[in-house]
C-alpha cells in the first residue's frame, strides 16, 4: 500500500514510517496541515495516519476534507490529547481507526492488517454527519483504554445511525452516551427520552404514540407521543429491560413496521428515527429466563456499547476527581481545593458501586467540606460512602460553613430566602459569607 503520514512529531513519525516501510509499504510524510491535502491528492494514498493536533491546523477538520475527496480511503486518527473526546468525534467524522498515543507496533500492525484485508472488498462508508463544530457538552472524562473504546463506539453509532444498545451498571453514564450519539450525529435533530421504569403499562401507548382528541376520558386535545417527537432524530429508551411483555410487543411492531397509530386514531404515521436503548441488566440473561423477547433483543442488539463499571477502570478516577472538583466548585461558586495524591489513591481504591454518579456525589461533599483548603487522605476518607465513622471531627466553623453553603445553593443564592432558612439576618449572612469565602454571584 501507499501510506501517507501526517504528524508534526518527527520522532514518532519516523518510527511509524520505518515500521511501515519494513512491512513493504511505500510511505510519504508531511508535518503540516497545509501540506496534507496536496500530498493526498497527488499521492493518492491507500491509507492515511493523521494526527489530531498539528502546528498549523486540526486533524479532525482535515479528516472531513479527506473524506470529502475520497471516502473510501481508510484513515487512522492518532492523538495523545483528550483521547476520549477525540475518539468519538473522529469516528463520527469518518475515521476508520483510532490510535491512542503512545501506541505499540502490534497496534499499528493490527490496523494495517485489517486495512489490507478490506482493501478490495470494502464498500464506501456513508458520509459523516454535518456538524459545524466539536460537541463538548457530552464529553466523557477518563484515561482508560476501555473508555476510549466506548467513545469510539459512540462515534460509530452517531455516524451510522443504526439501532444502538447501551449496557452498563447504574451510574456509569448510559444516558450521557446516548446524548453523545445524538449530538455527534447532528445536534439540531430532535431527541426524545423515555424512562421505561416510570411508565405504567396502561399509559405506554399514549406516551410513545400519543393520542387523538376524545380517545379516552381527559383527552381534550390531540397529543403527539415520544416516537413522533423523535422523527428525524433519536428516540432514547432508558432501562428498556423493565418493559412488560405487552410493551415489548408494541415496541417490536414499531421497529418492524416503522409506522404507528395514535391512541384513538386509525391513520398510520410513518416515522424515521435512530433508536438508542439502555439497560443496567443483561438482556441475554432476561431472554434466557423468558422475561424479554428474543426477537426484540435481536432488533435492539445491532450495535452494542458496554460501559464498564468504575472499579474495572480505576485509572479514570483521578481525572474524574479533577473534573468534578472544578465543575462542582464553579457550580457552587466555591474555591476549588487541591486534592493530594494520597487522597486520589484512596478514592481510586474504593469500589464505587454507584460508579461515576456516586463519585460525583462524594466529590461534592469534599468541595463543601474543604472550604477551599487542600484535601488530604483523611478528608477524602470522610467523604467516601460508608467511611464517615472513621472521619476526623470537624470544627464548628466547618459545620457552619457547610450549612451556609448548602442553604445558599438550595435557595439559588437568594439571600433573603437563605436568611429565612438559616434563621439569621442579612448583615450576619453577608459577614459569614465573607468570613468563609462564599462569593455571591
Amino acid at each position: 500500500m501507499h501510506i501517507l503520514i501526517v504528524d508534526d512529531d518527527r520522532a514518532l513519525a519516523g518510527i511509524l514510517r520505518d515500521h511501515c516501510a519494513e512491512r513493504g509499504h511505500d510511505v510519504a510524510y508531511v508535518d503540516r496541515a497545509v501540506q496534507c491535502l496536496p500530498a493526498f491528492d497527488t499521492g493518492a494514498p491507500d491509507f492515511v495516519f493523521l494526527d489530531v493536533r498539528l502546528r498549523d491546523g486540526n486533524g479532525l477538520d482535515l479528516l472531513r476534507e479527506l473524506k470529502a475527496h475520497r471516502r473510501e480511503t481508510p484513515v487512522a486518527i492518532m492523538t495523545g490529547y483528550e483521547p476520549l473526546a477525540s475518539a468519538s468525534h473522529a469516528v463520527a467524522r469518518g475515521a476508520d481507526y483510532f490510535l491512542r498515543k503512545p501506541f505499540g507496533a502490534d497496534e499499528i500492525d493490527g490496523v494495517l492488517d485489517q486495512a489490507e484485508r478490506l482493501r478490495h472488498a470494502r464498500p464506501a462508508p456513508p458520509p459523516p454527519p454535518e456538524t459545524s463544530q466539536l460537541v463538548t457538552s457530552v464529553a466523557f472524562v477518563g484515561a482508560s483504554r476501555a473508555m476510549t473504546e466506548v467513545c469510539r463506539s459512540i462515534g460509530l453509532a452517531a455516524r451510522s445511525g443504526v439501532t444502538t444498545l447501551i449496557e452498563g451498571e447504574s451510574g456509569v453514564g448510559k444516558e450521557l452516551a446516548a446524548r453523545a450519539v445524538h449530538a455527534l450525529g447532528g445536534p439540531a435533530r430532535p431527541f426524545a427520552a423515555v424512562d421505561c421504569t416510570t411508565i405504567v403499562e396502561t399509559l405506554f401507548e399514549s406516551e410513545l404514540f400519543g393520542h387523538e382528541r376524545g380517545a379516552f376520558t381527559g383527552a381534550h386535545a390531540m397529543r403527539r407521543g415520544k416516537v413522533e417527537a423523535a422523527h428525524g432524530g433519536v428516540l432514547f429508551l432508558d432501562e428498556i429491560a423493565e418493559l412488560t411483555p405487552r410493551m415489548q410487543a408494541k415496541l417490536l411492531r414499531l421497529l418492524q413496521m416503522r409506522t404507528f397509530e395514535r391512541v384513538g386514531g386509525s391513520t398510520p404515521i410513518q416515522v424515521d428515527f435512530q433508536l438508542v436503548a439502555a439497560t443496567n441488566r443483561s438482556l441475554d440473561e432476561r431472554v434466557k429466563k423468558g422475561r424479554f423477547r428474543a426477537d426484540l433483543h435481536y432488533r435492539l442488539n445491532v450495535h452494542r456499547i458496554v460501559i464498564p463499571p468504575l472499579r474495572e477502570r480505576r485509572e479514570d478516577v483521578a481525572p474524574l476527581v479533577s473534573h468534578f472538583v472544578r465543575q462542582t466548585a464553579e457550580r457552587l461558586r466555591l474555591p476549588a481545593p487541591q486534592v493530594s495524591a494520597e487522597a486520589v489513591d484512596l478514592m481510586s481504591a474504593h469500589e464505587w458501586p454507584g460508579n461515576v454518579r456516586e463519585l460525583e456525589n462524594a466529590v461534592t461533599r469534599l468541595v463543601l467540606a474543604s472550604g477551599g483548603k487542600p484535601v488530604d487522605r483523611a478528608t477524602a476518607g470522610a467523604a467516601l460512602p460508608g467511611a464517615r465513622a472513621e472521619a476526623p471531627r470537624r470544627t464548628l466553623a466547618e459545620v457552619e460553613r457547610e450549612a451556609i453553603a448548602a442553604a445558599l445553593e438550595s435557595c439559588g443564592w437568594h439571600l433573603g430566602r437563605a436568611c429565612e432558612r438559616l434563621g439569621v439576618s442579612r448583615p450576619t449572612l453577608r459577614r459569614k459569607m465573607r468570613r468563609f469565602g462564599l462569593r455571591h454571584p
